[in-house]
């Protein structure tokens, strides 16, 4: 096996046998161990996509561009700094290898956190981080035709006990909230995050109400309750934020916005559904002047029924 393999095993049973104990240092401990560990796997897949090619041609982070003596150049690695998950995952895409669909992004935030030695959520968060990883590292396996239980014997029980238990829980959660009366489609509900201690196990206080303005959400991580009007804005971002994220790109009005009638951040305006999440209520009209449509961004309160445009002329008009 290579050393790249071989300590990414190494780093892993470590950072998960520091899991084990459930004590705040050691957690921190399993958060550089594991993440280190799962970058390492993951570099390990992308050497093995290019056996005749030297690692650090695969890996390295910096290369420097040297004349090759035949009026071109050639680019050689600089240093020994390895490529980070940003390009890890550029990297896989290139390689043609399917990057895991498990959410790295939080276990990264808080090794990135610990890096600066202040983790702002609880510890308890992070252990949720490690959990809600672990299907990276089969995935990983997958990829290298090795067989996980046996490179891992000594942890593989945690692995798959902490991701079952993981997986039960976040399914108690969605199911809650699964038939709800909400005034537009909703998905993606596994993105929001507990605004306490920043978990995903984020479902209703009563799994049994069906009506979207009794909704309360509960933390399965901390217990803290969120209210209402809170609960819709998340609700909203893990929705829609991916939606409005596109539309600014492509030169549109995002899709979420400030609600005129309660000033949640709760109004989805995308297209086929202008609506406010947490209030109910819709600017969404024809303008009485000239028939433009009228969403939240045309929206005029002093001006209702027109759009933004009339608006403006009408109160030009007025002026002279």
């Amino acid at each position: 096996m290579s050393e790249i393999f071989d300590n990414a095993i190494t780093s892993i049973v470590l950072g998960i046998e520091d899991f084990e104990t459930g004590t705040d240092e050691r957690m921190l401990s399993a958060a550089r161990n594991y993440y280190a560990g799962l970058l390492l796997l993951a570099k390990e897949c992308l050497v093995r996509a290019a056996p005749k090619a030297d690692a650090m041609e695969i890996i390295g982070a910096k290369f420097e561009p040297k004349p090759d003596g035949d009026g071109g150049v050639s680019h050689e690695v600089v240093g020994y700094t390895t490529i980070d998950l940003a390009q890890l995952q550029s990297r896989f895409k290139g390689f043609g290898l399917p990057w895991p669909e498990a959410d790295i992004k939080k276990l990264q935030r808080f090794r990135n956190d610990l890096e600066h030695y202040h983790l702002k959520e609880p510890v308890g968060a992070l252990g949720e981080a490690i959990a809600s990883s672990f299907p990276m590292v089969v995935d990983f396996f997958n990829i290298l035709e090795e067989d996980p239980q046996a490179e891992l014997l000594s942890v593989w029980g945690t692995i798959l006990e902490q991701r079952e238990a993981f997986e039960k829980v976040q399914k108690k959660c969605l199911d809650s909230l699964e038939n709800i009366g909400w005034p537009a489609e909703v998905s993606n509900l596994d993105r929001m995050v507990c605004p306490n201690c920043g978990s995903s196990l984020v479902g209703q206080s009563d799994p049994d109400n069906k009506a979207h303005d009794h909704v309360v959400g509960k933390c399965h991580q901390c217990g803290e309750e969120t209210g209402f009007e809170k609960m819709m804005e998340m609700v909203v971002a893990a929705s829609y934020e991916t939606d409005a994220y596109i539309r600014v790109k492509e030169g549109l009005n995002p899709s979420i916005a400030d609600c005129p009638h309660c000033w949640a951040k709760a109004y989805v305006e995308s297209g086929e559904v202008s609506v406010c999440f947490a209030c109910g209520e819709t600017v969404a009209a024809d303008c009485g002047h000239c028939g433009t449509r009228i969403d939240v961004n045309e929206y005029n309160q002093d001006y209702p029924e027109l759009c933004s445009y009339c608006a403006h002329m009408l109160e030009k008009v007025m002026r002279e």
